[in-house]
């Protein structure tokens, strides 16, 4: 059994009562401790280090003359790389005729190119061509038995079609070269490819992403339809996606980040386009639109030369457009949305503040913190703890066009919706009158410095860093000094912020105890595709068949990687010194579970 102590905010009471009258019969006691340490930048080189020297999460950065932006970390903690390819496009993005374009578009990028997913494209391209203008011709066609024939003639060549695909071909080459979490993700602004692999696979990952995003092929398209048809039937039927669809109708009126889903509507679902999809791609799928954001046990001279090798030659298909404005009036006063969804009642308060980087950005995050950081925030001191309500918190949202920050809490049985909307009103009023403890902005920056530290141990930490800058449209400067701008804040601009933001104009939802009236989408019938897992491309064999170093395990020594020391009877202290940071880590470990103390449950 592990038990982790936490640093901060947690009581131990019942936990180190139980832990003194067991600690007899424990076997081992295990302490970490970290030091501090920086990352030089390299040598000359031909791309930009970071400019800090306080930070122990060196990044390097490159521009290749395509437009694509290259971010690498070097991490030597593991024998790893962690990669995500990074593309400004999402639900935002899409035409508001199409909703659900770029969400789609992420699933079929998972289906192949010309050269692999595929044993004969030349074969398969006619009949993907005419799947095609069939959908389009469908989209059109108001008659339901015609639409129905057109589908059944979409389906008899899908299976045609499905024939000559090899489905899943890139997940299971990346999976024997021992790929973990190969996945991607669509939100308002952004669509991410990611796949963490060993060092030694980085020019087999370099030369799959390039053919990936250079000519993809959007094959199996109603099949995976079928896929995002049940996503979008999960979405409807979602307590929490319903009241805060609701409450972003009315706080942003005009612009996608209300008006739009990233799932897209059920109309636009049952008429999808390919040709839509196709052009989504070809506006936004372009070199200084997207970035490689990567990091891991990797040399950085090599890195840039094996991305520049594979990726330079990519091309735009046309020029990038400049993305439209969107303005939002003013809210006017409290405006109410009510949603009906059976069971557990809820109430959802949403402000309008700032967009990300604005200079009130670092006041707003020290304003949630203080409302919710879990523990000893004011919703969790003065709602939770006092037992007003069943639960409470809040979270912001801060994007490159605009920010809100979410607040929401659950009734006692009997409690009526009003009444928990007036508490947590009550708190956002504490803060503008400055009734809050100044030590509470220092707790809260020292969480945000030891959360900081313990993404920099981490590759896929380190990478959303890096994607968050990008995104953005900032310096990795910005990002870096993020912390450094929450030490500037005083109090006063706590509560100047708050009375600027948090005034009489804001969005109220109520979701009530009632029947919900739930749409879904019909799947269509789909017939048995011939699908013969087993093929592979010669693309992906000639892959697999690229050259590579073979990693050395290095196995742990006592006395160099660790050390143990005897300290009561049948009890040891195994240290391991940890290279990166000033953070500790004590686990305790004995032989005893739940099995044998079933109070330890409640004392976790």
């Amino acid at each position: 059994m592990i038990y982790r102590i936490p640093l901060l905010f947690k009581k131990i009471s019942l936990f180190t009562t139980l832990m003194k009258s067991m600690l007899q019969r424990s076997t081992n006691l295990i302490l970490a401790s970290f030091a501090l340490v920086s990352c030089a930048p390299s040598e000359k080189s031909n791309y930009s280090p970071s400019k800090s020297t306080e930070s122990s999460m060196q990044v390097l950065q490159k521009n290749l003359e395509n437009g694509l932006t290259v971010y690498l970390s070097p991490n030597s903690e593991e024998p790893r790389f962690y990669a995500e390819i990074v593309t400004r496009a999402g639900s935002k993005h899409d035409p508001a005729t199409n909703t659900g374009l770029a969400h789609y578009l992420e699933h079929l990028l998972f289906k192949g190119t010309q050269s692999f997913g595929t044993e004969d494209y030349a074969a398969e391209e006619p009949i993907l061509a005419e799947i095609s203008d069939l959908y389009e011709k469908r989209a059109t066609e108001q008659n339901e038995t015609r639409r129905a024939s057109i589908y059944k003639q979409i389906n008899s060549l899908s299976t045609r079609a499905s024939k000559l695909a090899i489905p899943n071909e890139m997940d299971r080459v990346y999976s024997d070269m021992g790929a973990k979490g190969l996945n991607a993700h669509t939100w308002h602004e952004e669509t991410v490819y990611k796949v963490d692999l060993p060092s030694n696979r980085l020019e087999q990952w370099a030369k799959i992403e390039s053919e990936r995003f250079a000519r993809p092929v959007f094959r199996l398209f109603h099949t995976e339809l079928e896929t995002v048809y049940e996503e979008k039937n999960r979405a409807i039927d979602n307590k929490h996606r319903l009241i805060y669809r609701a409450v972003n109708d009315l706080l942003y009126k005009v612009h996608p980040y209300g008006q739009q889903s990233t799932l897209g509507t059920v109309e636009h679902l049952k008429n999808p386009s390919i040709y839509a999809i196709e052009k989504f791609y070809q506006q936004h799928y372009v070199p200084e639109n997207m970035a490689i954001c990567i990091s891991g046990d990797l040399k950085p001279e090599e890195t840039f030369a094996t991305i520049e090798k594979y990726f330079s030659s990519w091309t735009s298909n046309s020029p990038l457009r400049a993305e439209p404005k969107w303005e939002e009036k003013p809210l006017k006063g409290r405006e109410f949305v009510q949603v009906e969804y059976l069971g557990e009642e809820q109430v959802v308060l949403a402000f309008r503040t700032a967009p990300k980087h604005h200079p009130d950005y670092a006041a707003l995050r020290l304003v949630d913190m203080i409302l919710d950081n879990s523990v000893a925030g004011l919703i969790n001191l003065n709602l939770v703890e006092k037992q007003k309500v069943r639960a409470a918190g809040c979270y912001p949202q801060n994007l490159n066009d605009y920010g809100a920050h979410y607040l929401y809490g659950i009734p006692k049985d009997g409690q009526s919706l009003e009444e928990v909307e007036s508490l947590l009103l009550a708190q956002i009023e504490r803060i503008k009158k400055g009734d809050f403890e100044e030590w509470i902005l220092d707790a809260v920056i020292n969480d945000f410095k030891k959360r900081e530290k313990e993404n920099y141990e981490r590759n896929d930490k380190r990478v959303e860093l890096l994607r968050d800058t990008f995104l953005a449209f900032v310096d990795w400067n910005v990002t870096l000094n993020e912390i450094s701008d929450l030490e500037k804040v005083t109090k006063e601009d706590i509560i100047m912020v708050a009375q600027k933001y948090y005034g009489s104009d804001y969005v109220v939802g109520f979701r009530i105890d009632e029947q919900h009236n739930l749409p879904s989408i019909e799947k269509p019938p789909i017939d048995a595709l011939s699908i013969d897992p087993n093929k592979e491309s010669p693309f992906m064999q000639e892959v697999e068949q690229m050259p590579y170093n073979p990693l050395t395990p290095k196995f742990l020594q006592n006395g160099s990687d660790y050390s143990v020391h005897p300290v009561a009877s049948g009890v040891r202290l195994i240290h391991v010194y940890n290279p990166l940071n000033d953070l500790f880590n004590l686990e305790v470990r004995m032989e005893m579970g739940f099995d044998h103390q079933p109070m330890l449950s409640y004392a976790k």
